[in-house]
This record gives structure tokens, C-alpha cells and sequence, in this order.
């Protein structure tokens, strides 16, 4: 079907969590420095309206609640295809992969999809315990919306790594363009803090580019601020065209690879 390998998919994504799984020191490194941020996040937040009920239309409670929940999909959902793929480039191990029966980004796909699910396991358990312990709670009126968009999101990611990766090919260094992708994406992206702070105009334009989605589409659906399917189709059009743009890329950037043999 599509000539995707799915069982293929399956046994890459399957593998790179079991990699994950497996590193129980890293598990709990990641998720107590977690659990310490969000800490400070629902600190900082709680001295932000210490003076005032609402600000920017939005109660303590909401904005917190935005701000954690975006901050716990950033913990899972970009895995760092970005940083992988570049060092896979630059260590020449891509050879091998190119001649794999598999496409070079549906393999990285496959790889970063059994990453994120297997940081799930043990991040939204610790997020459960966070909401639980400061009697914060989420009131999601589309579930299935919320999974389908956080899906999306996660498509979104993969596809700015996977994208910025390919510079590898023709950079000696990505530190600069991955710094600068990370910010833009936390910050337009509403993952450090709520797009209602930002100035309507402002707001308004990043409704409709992708930036909007990356976090704060998921975010609206998770906590119950967005129940219209809107921002969901433009969710879906703009993960789409990403595919696309990373699938034309991929194309581009491998044509123009020269692998001289023995």
C-alpha cells in the first residue's frame, strides 16, 4: 500500500524503543530534570500573576496549563532527528544507509517515531503525578482531535529536522541552524509561552503559518481552549505540504551526493 515497508516501519520503530527502554539511568535523568522544570516553570508562572487574576485574557490556571503542557510535548515529540542525521553524515555511516532497502527519510521517520513513544512511557506518567500533586487538571473537548493533532505535530518536527539534517551534506557545521530552528520553534510556536501574550496582529498571522501549530494547536486541543476543527485542517495542510517539501529536499540534496567506490 503507497509502497511503504509498514512491517519494515514497524521493526525500526520497534528497535529504536527498545533503545530507549533499555537506558534506565538516562530514563530517570530525563525525567527527573523534567519533573525540576516544570517545577520551576509552575514557580515562575504563579509569581508572574501574583498581583493580578488574568493577564492577556488568560487565569494562572490556563496559562500554566498551557505552558506544561507544551513544555511536555516538547520532552517527547522532537527526538533529535536533526543531530542524529547529521552525525550520521558527517561520520559517513549515511553510505550504508542509502543503500538500504528503505528510504532515507521514511527510515528516519521509523527511528524518531519509536523514540518519541518510548519517551511517552515515562514522561506522561511523570506529567500525570505533576497535575495530580498541584490538583490541576486538563479538560479536553475533541480526544480524538487532540491525539489526531499532536500526531501532526510530531510529523511537523520530524520534518524541520529531517530538513535541517540535509544541511549536513553541505555544511561542516549545524550548531548555528539548529540553535536557530530550536528557537524559532519554541518561541512562534507558543512552547514557551502562550500566543495569547502575543500582539493580535501577530497572533493572528502565526494562525496560519506553521509556526502556530507546531505546539500551540495541540496545546488549544489538550487543555480545551480550542474545540473548532479550523486550526486542526490547517494543522493538516501544513503537515502535508511539509512531507513534501522534506520528501523534494531529501531528492535533492541525494542527487547531488557522489559516493566514490572501491
Amino acid at each position: 500500500m503507497l509502497g511503504i515497508p509498514f512491517k519494515g516501519c514497524a521493526a525500526l520503530a520497534w528497535g529504536s524503543a527498545r533503545l530507549v527502554a533499555t537506558d534506565r539511568k538516562g530514563r530517570w535523568l530525563v525525567t527527573i530534570g523534567y519533573l525540576i522544570a516544570m517545577w520551576l516553570l509552575y514557580y515562575l508562572w504563579a509569581a508572574l500573576y501574583a498581583d493580578t487574576p488574568t493577564r492577556a485574557g488568560m487565569t494562572f490556571n490556563s496559562a500554566v496549563l498551557h505552558v506544561l503542557v507544551a513544555q511536555t510535548l516538547l520532552a517527547f515529540l522532537p527526538v533529535g532527528t536533526d543531530w542524529r542525521l547529521a552525525r550520521e553524515i558527517r561520520s559517513g555511516e549515511i553510505a550504508t544507509q542509502l543503500i538500504l532497502p528503505m528510504s532515507l527519510p521514511l527510515r528516519q521517520f521509523a527511528i524518531s517515531l519509536g523514540r518519541a513513544l518510548a519517551k511517552a512511557t515515562y514522561i506522561l506518567p511523570a506529567f500525570a503525578l505533576f497535575l495530580w500533586y498541584f490538583d490541576l487538571s486538563l479538560t479536553p473537548k475533541t480526544i480524538p482531535l487532540a491525539l489526531a493533532s499532536i500526531a501532526l505535530s510530531f510529523v511537523l518536527l520530524f520534518c524541520i529536522d529531517f530538513v535541517v539534517a540535509l544541511a549536513g551534506f553541505i555544511a561542516t557545521d549545524l550548531w548555528g541552524i539548529t540553535a536557530s530552528k530550536d528557537a524559532m520553534v519554541m518561541f512562534l510556536g507558543g512552547a514557551l509561552i502562550p500566543m495569547a501574550f502575543f500582539p493580535a496582529g501577530f497572533r493572528e498571522v502565526l494562525a496560519y503559518l506553521p509556526f502556530g501549530h507546531f505546539f500551540n494547536t495541540p496545546v488549544g486541543y489538550i487543555t480545551g481552549d480550542i474545540v473548532s476543527v479550523q486550526p486542526f485542517l490547517i494543522q493538516a495542510a501544513w503537515a502535508l505540504g511539509f512531507v513534501a517539501a522534506a520528501a523534494w529536499a531529501g531528492r535533492v540534496v541525494l542527487r547531488k551526493l557522489i559516493v566514490f567506490g572501491a
